[in-house]
Parts: C-alpha cells; structure tokens; sequence
C-alpha cells in the first residue's frame, strides 16, 4: 500500500543568513515586523497576549537549540511529543511496505527541517542578532522580534519526520533523505491535543502548516472530533497556486489561510534600491502603510493555493518573505556567533541560522496568534465563532495585480527585479486579517 504523505508548506528558503544568539539573560528590546505591522498588531492593547491559551503546533517538533530563541517557559515541554509512522520501502522494486503502527517519539524535532520552529517563532516572537548586520553597516544590538501572541503556551507535537526514500521508489522524482508525515502521524497529533483540551489545558488550538492533495477521512474525522470538544482548528491552504487548495485546509470546518505579502518588500522607504532591513521596524526603517485601509500596497503571492470548486478559502496572511530562526541549511548545523569555533561571518563553515521563509506556512501561524488573542478575551468562542469573527473583520483585497521586487525569478533562478503578480478573487478568501479589529469583535 501506499501511505498519503503529508509535506510542509514552505515555498523557499533564502540564503541571507545569521548566527543565532543564546538565550538572554537580561530582557531584549522588543521589534515589529512588516508582517506585524501588515495586521495591526501594534493597535492592541498590551493586555492581549494570548496568556493562559495553549496551542498545539503541529509540524516538525522543535531544533534542539530551541531555548536559544524563545522562552523558556512558553514552550510546555512536559506536553510535547511526537508521533511517527513505520514505513519500509523495498529496496530494489520501490515498493512501500505499510505497517500501520505509530510509534511515540520526541518532540525535539526532525534534523531535516526546521520548518516547525519557524513556524513557533511568528507565534512567540524570538532572539535575534546578526553580525551580517552589522557587517554591512548596521549596527543593530541583540534584539527580541515581537510575536503575535507571546505569551501563548506552545505544545509542540511532531507529526513530520525524517524518512529515507530508496531511489527506485521516486519514479525519477524526490528521494533520499526526506521530511514528511502520513494520514495516521497527523490524526494521532489531532488526537493528542484534542485528548490535552478535553483533560483541561483549553482554550486550545491546533495549527497545521502542512497538508496534501487529496482529503484523508482518518485526517477528517480527528479534525471534526477537536471541533465538536472545542479546539479551534487553523491550516494552511497550500502552495499549489491556481491547482488548488490542499487538505486539511482545503475543508470547510477548518479555517483556512492563503499567503499575501507587501509591495514594497526588500526596497528602501523610497522603493528606489535594495534595502537589507526592510523587514525590521528601526531606526534604519520605519514603516507607514504596510496594513489597514491601504489595499494598493498588499498583493496575493503567486504560490497561495487558489479555492477550486468545493474548496473553502478564509482569509490571507503575511506569508511571503518572513524572517525567523531556521537553524542550518540544509539539515540542522547550529553553531552560535557567542562560540568560540569559527567565526560567525565564515559561512562555508557556519551556515546562518536566520532565513526568509515564503509559503502558506507563514501565514497560517499568522492568524493562529491573532486567534489566540481572541480566546484569551473570550476563552468560549467556538470554531464557527472564530471564523465568522475573522471573516467579517478582514480587509477586503479585491482581484488586482502589482510589480513586486522579487530576488527570484518563475524559474527559481536568481535575477532580483520587478515581476507582476496576478490574482482573482478565488485566491483572496475573505481578506487580509486584522488583530484589532477582530478582537473588537470579540463578544
């Protein structure tokens, strides 16, 4: 039998990269964002913080090195786990040989990937310095990025893993050493965080920055059981452009989210040049329509699953370049700035430890910490509450297109310049979120 295979939404990882920094002793100075800023984060009052809400992040687990970004007391490490299928592929036909059995693992995650720490780092926000900042000229001190909702208590559960797929499976495709999950991994982490809720820890989220091209009953059935027990149930809507939307994002209980981005992304306030701090609000930066009421500024990225007919679409996201810790490409190779090893600047030996991810997966995290604002006012609020709040509170993006600097071309090749995107109203959803407007809707 062949095992669905469930892959992660992360469209490309750029190599403008940075060591990371240990885990301070003293509090960081707090950072926004473009894509803080692009969903009015800094129009909530302080006392929004998604405290005493848990989310279930369901993905790649954990880096080992993750108490070097965030706090220590915001990841629940006595909940995490992780959940892995057996799989075995005959070596010489490619067959795959499907047991079933799912084995309980850790939820320090997959050295493949570190897709899932990424995704926690939008949510918590997280430590930041990079030499290769100051090496070009700004001389920024260590830093904390600013989450959206940094005080949430992360559960982290792995359901992607580390597999080994013989060659004679790939039918000339993907093989080798590789990072996905299965229907039975992704159901049992659904489960897990659905039986924590039911034992007390709520209100409580599952976010899912992963999906595939078909629908997986065991995949449905552990969604709709969360739902019915009050979990409320976010996924990213995939990045198969205008092939569609993947599940379990694609189904209509979830909310799902498409990835959008700003206009004015890796330009200089004047948007004449480059500009290696675009994405930080600081004193090299200082952002002044990157959200509300400014549409013209907003377009939808190529990538973000377009809704086919039978597919539901809610809302969009930040999820074009977003910076955050990724520690080591390829696989997991951490050595931080403070070492002394080798230099930080020396790459071909300390590979960063900071990169712009684009994808779905970005922006689905996005509207997780936005959610999670909204339980920690009303901790009641049921799934369809929360969409319909959502939904009703975006700005509208209506069908357009937009020249955007990219640094890549269709092809994947670098050739930095303006390339135009175009989008209708299939890839829209509802609108771009909006934190402050939801939480004023928030009964």
């Amino acid at each position: 039998m062949r095992a669905k295979l469930l892959l992660i939404f992360t469209l490309a990882v750029l190599v403008v990269a940075s060591p990371v920094i240990a885990a301070p002793k003293v509090q960081l100075q707090p950072y926004s964002t473009w894509d803080y800023d692009m969903v009015n984060l800094e129009k909530v009052g302080p006392q929004y913080t998604g405290k005493e809400v848990y989310v279930a992040v369901l993905d790649t687990g954990l880096a080992p090195n993750w108490k070097d970004y965030f706090p220590n007391d915001r990841i629940a490490t006595s909940l995490g786990k992780g959940f892995e299928e057996v799989l075995t592929w005959d070596q010489k036909t490619g067959e795959l040989i499907e047991t079933g059995k799912i084995i309980e693992t850790t939820y320090i995650g997959s050295t493949g990937s570190t897709h899932g720490t990424h995704v926690v780092s939008t949510i918590l926000g997280y430590n930041y310095y990079s030499p290769f900042d100051a090496a070009a000229g700004f001389s920024l001190p260590p830093i904390f990025i600013k989450g959206i909702a940094p005080d949430v208590t992360i559960i982290p559960i792995k359901v992607l893993s580390d597999y080994h797929i013989p060659y004679a499976h790939s039918g000339g495709g993907e093989y080798g050493d590789l990072v996905f999950g299965t229907d039975r991994a992704v159901a049992a982490g659904i489960d897990y965080a659905t039986n924590l809720s039911i034992a007390g820890y709520r209100p409580m989220i599952i976010t899912m920055s992963l999906g595939g091209p078909e629908p997986s009953p065991i995949i449905k059935d552990a969604i709709d059981r969360a739902i019915e027990n009050g979990v409320i149930v976010v996924a990213a809507a995939g990045n198969e452009g205008e092939e569609g939307m993947s599940y379990p994002g694609a189904y209509d209980e979830v909310i799902s989210v498409g990835s959008c981005g700003w206009t004015k992304e890796w330009r200089d306030p004047s948007n004449t040049s480059y500009f290696r701090l675009w994405w930080l609000q600081s004193p090299y930066y200082n952002f002044s329509d990157v959200a509300e009421d400014a549409p013209s500024v907003i377009y939808i990225s190529d990538f973000s699953s377009r809704q086919l007919e039978g597919q539901y679409l809610d809302v969009v996201a930040p999820g074009s370049w977003v910076r955050g810790p990724y520690p080591g490409d390829p696989g997991y190779i951490h050595l931080p700035w403070w070492s002394n090893g080798y230099p930080a600047l020396f790459r071909s030996i300390n590979p960063g430890n900071f990169y712009y991810l684009g994808g779905t997966s970005m922006a689905t995290p996005h509207v997780t910490g936005i959610v999670a604002l909204m339980l920690q006012k009303n901790p009641t609020l049921t799934q369809s509450e929360v969409e319909k709040i959502l939904k009703s509170t975006v700005l509208t993006i209506p069908p357009g297109s937009a020249w955007v600097y990219d640094l890549y071309n269709a092809s994947g090749a670098y050739a930095p310049g303006f390339y135009l995107r175009t989008w209708g109203a299939d890839a829209t959803g509802s609108g771009l979120v909006r934190a402050d407007a939801a939480l004023n809707a928030v009964p």
